[in-house]
Order: C-alpha cells, then structure tokens, then sequence
C-alpha cells in the first residue's frame, strides 16, 4: 500500500511534514483557512534552494516558474471544509508546496509566503503502479477521459501527453450555471463575486510525460474541469486557450 502524508493548509501558510521517504505516496489536503488553496509541488533540480525560489518567482514574477522548477502534482483547489487526494511517484530530492491561488486582493499566495521545503529521502524505488479505473489525458489544450465519470468515489488517472505542463481543477457547477459563467468568473481572475461552481480539488501542475491519480466524491450533477496553468508562449492561462470541459455525472 502506498504511504501518506497531510498537508494542512491556512493562510498563509501550510503545516506538513519536512521530510517523508521516497516511493509511491497518497497526499491529503486538508483547507483550515477561508480561502481556497491548493498544494502545487514542485521538484528541484540538485544544488537548487529555496533562496534560489525567492530570485526567481518573488519578484513580480509573470509566466511559468523556471525550467529548474519541475511541475510534480498534488492536491489541487478546496476551500475549507473539503480535503482533496492525490497519489504520486515521489523521487528522492528537494520539493517545494506552493500555493498560486490568489487573494481577494489579486496577489497569488506564494506571494504572500505560503511555500514550504519538503525533503524525499531514501533511493529511486522501482516504478509502481497507481490504480485507477479512469483514466484523463491532458494535451494541448484539453482533457480527454477514457470514460464517462458516474456518481460514488472515484479514482481517475491523469497523465500529461502534452508539450506543456497542465492541470485539472474540478469544480461543482452551481444548478443553472453554465461554461459561459464560469468563464465570466474567470475573466474578472476570480475577484468578480460568487464563483459559479465549487472547487473540489483534482491534481495541480505536472510536467510532460508525468501521471498522478486523484480520489473524489461525484454526486450527481454538472462540473467543469479547468486548467489555470500560464501558456509557455503567451503567459496567458491555459482555460484561455480553450482548457476547459463540462461533464456531467449521472
């Protein structure tokens, strides 16, 4: 079975472990804060620091972080009272949890100090398996699922066969609302009122070539899939380019 560990995130700040061993491993992310959050991962190249982190992203940094800051997953946007799963390969090296939700105020939590150094220990274990019994592609620029997702907990598998790094964020639609909405909301960055569906979590950024699984609960409903990556050629999120799907559970 597959090691875990939780990662409690608040603002602006998370509380997790600084050290866990490498292998095959399940990441709970639980919200106590009032905003949303998420725990982007990322995995840093060897002789890398957090001082290293701070020139590169803390400085009114715009567009991807730098090619020495590989996109790894982890648990994606909740707000309180949600905790999201997510299951991934974890290499031995130096990790960071990030945090680019932005505040009412506009400014990206990362900026505001929510980052934390995580250290895998031990050696490269063998490459194991992620169960899962759906499977979501990533390319540019969209989510292809190998089946209809139905009601009850679920397992998907998302792998990025894309150029680019992406993610999914799962949102549960508010009854009448559309794509047309929630792409209203996010034309305004999320600052134009109630947002149009509730974020359930999903998997945040991982690189080309990379899967992860996560564990959610569908009820019955409409939800759309998102992806806020920035684009490698014009900075611009991905939903912008046309990242984005409505599904509905049945």
């Amino acid at each position: 079975p597959a090691q875990s560990f939780t990662i409690v995130a608040s603002e602006y700040a998370f509380d997790a472990p600084d050290t866990v061993p490498a292998g095959v491993t399940k990441i709970r992310l639980t919200n106590t804060g009032s905003e949303v959050h998420h725990a982007q991962m990322f995995r840093l190249d060897d002789g890398k620091t957090m001082a290293d982190v701070h020139d590169a992203m803390m400085e009114g940094h715009a567009g991807p972080p730098p090619a020495w800051m590989h996109f790894v997953g982890g648990p994606n946007g909740i707000v309180a009272g949600v905790d999201a799963w997510a299951t991934m390969r974890l290499a031995p090296g130096r990790y960071l949890l990030t945090c680019f939700v932005p505040s009412p105020d506009g400014q990206p939590h990362i900026m505001k100090g929510m980052v934390k150094e995580l250290i895998v220990t031990g050696s490269a274990a063998p490459p194991a398996a992620l169960p899962a019994t759906i499977t979501m592609r990533f390319t540019d620029y969209a989510f292809k699922l190998s089946t209809p997702i139905t009601r009850g907990t679920r397992t998907i598998r998302v792998r990025n066969l894309a150029a680019q790094p992406h993610e999914v964020e799962v949102f549960q639609m508010q009854k009448g609302k559309t794509m047309d909405d929630m792409m209203a909301w996010l034309a305004t960055e999320m600052k134009g009122g109630p947002p149009s569906g509730l974020p359930l979590g999903g998997i945040a950024g991982i690189a080309k070539g990379n899967e992860a699984t996560f564990t959610m609960k569908f009820a019955p409903g409409t939800y759309a899939l998102v992806c806020f990556l920035p684009d490698a050629g014009d900075g611009k999120p991905h939903f912008v380019h046309g990242m984005t799907r409505m599904i509905t559970v049945r």
